[in-house]
């Protein structure tokens, strides 16, 4: 009986003894992703993301954010890129595109870019279909690139 007064005392756990990201306190998970550990720094993304999807806007801005924070860790972007898919806003979109006219496509990029395209896709299509269809024909991307583009515009159409 003495745990069950315990969880009820929480907040942000439900009677059913669940999360309610609507109500979780995030200054400890917005200090998380500035942490130099990366399991601490993806497992704070991660939260931000399911609390991004779950309607808190501040955590999808702190997303955005850590975008301009880590620009030159392709490592840690991929991993808000991911997360960056579940804030359904137009700055992800934003960012996201930025994200693949910034970074130049080579071997130790791919998987990153590649990262970006598939949030990209996970948007909403009214966020995205448009500046899919510019990269597709911005000949200043490869073949390749622009191939990609092409693709992820007609998965969304789907």
């Amino acid at each position: 009986m003495k745990a069950d007064r315990n969880i009820e005392s929480i907040p942000w756990i439900t009677a059913e003894g669940m999360l309610d990201l609507g109500k979780i306190p995030v200054d400890s998970i917005l200090r998380d992703t500035l942490n130099p550990e990366f399991e601490r720094f993806r497992s704070g993304c991660v939260l931000l993301g399911s609390m991004a999807g779950s309607g808190r806007a501040e955590a999808g801005v702190h997303l955005v954010g850590l975008m301009q924070y880590f620009a030159a860790d392709l490592q840690r972007l991929e991993v808000v890129a991911d997360q960056l898919s579940h804030f359904r806003h137009e700055s992800s979109a934003n960012v996201l595109f930025a994200e693949l006219r910034r970074i130049k496509s080579s071997n130790s990029t791919r998987r990153y870019l590649d990262q970006v395209l598939r949030s990209v896709t996970r948007l909403p299509r009214h966020l995205v279909s448009d500046g899919l269809e510019d990269l597709a024909y911005d000949t200043s991307f490869s073949v390749k690139m622009r191939a990609k583009f092409s693709h992820a515009l007609e998965s969304i159409q789907r």
